[in-house]
């Protein structure tokens, strides 16, 4: 497998961790919302507060089952689309994948139960059945290289609320403002990436949309471009389902095959 390649595949899983750790759900069934976000049209009453009502509208999501769908776009070359459920109380996740990089594009699927995680991915790698899962031991990883963060706040939400610096109503159940990567990074930037930004980073435009029932229903932001060296990005992710039970279990062992050693090395501890 080319050098390349290998890096591709890197990029899939961190990336696609690091988002799937993003996107979490709420509480009880939103029964106004059948399929995407939940309808903000007709948004709570709000407490006038622009900058409670969206901290109430984390504190909701966070801590029980929801589907998702996300995607996010660095310059015009690279981009991510997953779609995927999770429940964070028992700290598992599912993600279906598509990841644009280097001119190449692959197609993953994600399982993550507890600190286990289990990758199955499109693209042709030597010794490796694609339609069998690697189990990427996590005694031999680093959680931070796989994106799991906090395993006690696996929805990855709580500090956004802490990073908004402004923020306004704009109409029924909708919200703008900005907030400070320095306080609250994003699952797609990197420090590196926010030291670059330099003052911009402080003042990141972002949309939200609040479900009728007080759910975090949408959340977008971008950044823009500096320079040559960081692209603009873009990120929205949608939540729905609030609160709907979730079934998330390993794959049966036959389906499991050895993890390939290269592929893993990427996210030695």
């Amino acid at each position: 497998m080319k050098s390349s390649s290998r890096v591709l595949l890197a990029v899939v899983l961190s990336g696609a961790l690091a988002l799937t750790a993003a996107c979490s759900g709420s509480d009880k069934a939103d029964k106004t919302d059948k399929g995407g976000a939940a309808n903000s049209s007709a948004g709570p009453a709000g407490t006038g507060d622009a900058r409670a009502d969206l901290t109430n509208a984390f504190n909701k999501l966070a801590g029980v089952p929801a589907t998702y769908s996300t995607s996010s776009a660095a310059g015009g070359n690279a981009g991510t689309k997953l779609t995927g459920s999770t429940d964070p109380a028992k700290k598992s996740s599912t993600a279906k994948m598509t990841v644009t990089a280097a001119e190449q594009q692959v197609n993953a699927d994600v399982i993550i139960v507890g600190t286990d995680v289990y990758v199955k991915v499109s693209k042709e790698i030597p010794n490796v059945d694609a339609k069998k899962w690697m189990r990427v031991d996590s005694a031999k990883t680093s959680l931070a290289k796989l994106g799991l963060g906090n395993p006690g706040d696996p929805a990855n939400i709580k500090g956004f609320a802490d990073a908004i610096v402004t923020a306004e109503r704009t109409g029924a159940g909708a919200y703008k403002g900005t907030f400070d990567l320095t306080k609250r990074p994003s699952p797609a930037t990197t420090t590196d990436m926010i030291q670059k930004m330099g003052d911009a980073a402080k003042t990141v435009p972002f949309e939200a949309t609040i479900s009728p029932d007080g759910y975090l229903a949408s959340l977008s932001f971008e950044t823009a471009a500096v320079g040559r060296q960081v692209p603009p990005t873009t990120s929205k992710t949608t939540f729905s389902d609030f609160g709907k039970a979730v079934k998330i279990s390993k794959p049966a062992a036959s389906e499991i095959q050895p993890t390939n050693a290269a592929f893993l090395a990427q996210f030695a501890a």
